[in-house]
């Protein structure tokens, strides 16, 4: 089955982690409907003030440096959210939502969104998606990336390949069978 493999942060992973952070905003969409599994690379930390929360869900938190570069968790998106800072047709997330699941301000969003491509055939360089966070797994014991096989799109369909590096935002993967 299709997953997908999503960079995220340490600081934004330590928010999902503690559920503060319950939407994640990325400038595209997988072509899968929700429901679907995602999964969670801790980026590589750049400083040491980027730090990650890693203990179970129902303790506070713990800091640890050895979960960056790893697969911290999963978590279900069952919902894609559409959202522009514009004031565009089609946006089905409050900016007050939008502020408050996704812990950025409206500032952070539109420079975000104003960072994109524009959009083909599009008037507007907008969109922004809310991937929605739920059924959140964090591993009590990180997974290296090369657990996973990412998935090429052939001719045929997709087919299975070796990941070297993390993606720059998500890419897709196979789910992983416990």
């Amino acid at each position: 089955m299709t997953a997908i493999l999503m960079s995220i942060k340490p600081l934004w992973c330590e928010l999902i982690a503690n559920n503060q952070k319950t939407v994640e905003v990325r400038k595209s969409r997988p072509k899968l409907e929700p429901p679907f599994k995602v999964y969670i690379y801790c980026t590589k930390a750049k400083n040491s003030f980027e730090l990650l929360w890693t203990g179970s869900n129902d303790e506070i938190g713990i800091i640890s440096k050895q979960s960056n570069g790893k697969v911290i968790g999963e978590f279900i998106c069952n919902r894609i959210y559409q959202y522009s800072t514009g004031n565009v047709e089609g946006i089905d997330i409050s900016d007050e939502d939008i502020i408050k699941f996704s812990c950025l301000s409206k500032k952070e969003l539109c420079d975000y969104e104003m960072s994109a491509e524009p959009k083909e055939n599009c008037v507007y360089r907008v969109g922004l998606y809310g991937w929605h966070i739920s059924d959140l797994k964090i591993y009590d014991e990180p997974k290296e990336l090369s657990e996973f096989s990412g998935l090429r799109k052939t001719r045929f369909g997709y087919a299975p390949v070796e990941i070297k590096r993390p993606p720059q935002s998500w890419r897709y993967v196979e789910e992983v069978r416990e």
